[in-house]
């Protein structure tokens, strides 16, 4: 519910500001670009995630383990056979994005090479428990509407530093917008979901033994949260990428996002195996 309201506030105040500060032909083409932006968000929001996330989709000859997977978990959940896709980040992520009757995994390619077949089933389960739950499409409005706030903002100021001819200046500017851009979109993201989200999450799976305890042995198996949202590695990951395409900057924001297994994945039985 939150997720819809912000992004109804979101279209309220945008719809506002074009009509107080626009007029004749550029009020017009103002409120075409907010009504394309609204058909997207209303219709095609998994799309333009998929996009954002520079996702492919994953062919059953390259992928047979996570085919079968997702297949498998889907059938025992009762749901309907997932797309698959992939994408090149630098965190080891997993996403479900669901618009209508429509539900996508997204893993990162580290991730996929990285696990076993139990281990593929027990982060298709988890989810697609999401969407069994009536909760993915809840977590891919929020996840839209940031990733959008995302590439407004790197286009908006891509623009502008672009008439700067110093380029050195230009590279601090774009370190110093990811340098507030990456917590203002946490901030946002814990208003809309918040940890209550990964609690209720948490209690699902509590449900199911079986495919937790295989989780947390995925769990076992990646980088741990704090090895990359300390201050210095963060920080360093942002700078890295300031060298790199806006495509790539904009992938970096959606994987530093809150993840469930963020908090998942520090919880005491996971800490007792280390």
């Amino acid at each position: 519910m939150r997720a819809t309201l912000t992004l109804f506030v979101v279209f309220l105040i945008l719809a506002l500001f074009l009509w107080a500060s626009l007029s004749g032909a550029l009020f017009v083409f103002g409120m075409l670009f907010w009504l394309i932006l609204l058909i997207i968000t209303v219709i095609y929001a998994d799309v333009a995630l998929l996009y954002l996330l520079g996702a492919r989709e994953v062919r059953a000859s390259d992928e047979k383990v996570f085919f079968e997977a997702a297949a498998q978990e889907a059938y025992k959940l009762s749901l309907s056979t997932p797309r698959l896709y992939f994408y090149n980040g630098t965190l080891e992520r997993s996403f479900v994005l669901q618009k209508g009757r429509t539900t996508s995994l997204v893993l990162s390619k580290e991730l996929l090479d990285k696990c076993s077949g139990p281990e593929m089933r027990a982060i298709c389960f988890e989810l697609l428990l999401q969407v069994k739950r009536g909760m993915a499409s809840k977590r891919t409005k929020a996840m839209f509407l940031l990733g959008l706030v995302t590439w407004v903002t790197h286009t908006v100021v891509g623009v502008l530093i672009s008439l700067i001819p110093f380029k050195e200046f230009r590279k601090t500017i774009n370190w110093f917008l990811n340098y507030l851009l990456h917590p203002f979109l946490s901030f946002l993201f814990s208003m809309i979901l918040g940890q209550r989200y990964f609690k209720k999450l948490e209690r699902y799976l509590a449900d199911f033994p079986l495919e937790k305890e295989m989780l947390d042995q995925v769990g076992l198996k990646l980088r741990k949260p704090f090895s990359y949202y300390s201050i210095p590695s963060r920080k360093l990951m942002e700078l890295t990428s300031i060298n790199k395409s806006k495509h790539f900057q904009s992938i970096l924001a959606l994987e530093f996002l809150p993840h469930e297994w963020d908090y998942l994945f520090m919880g005491e039985e996971i800490k007792r195996a280390e």
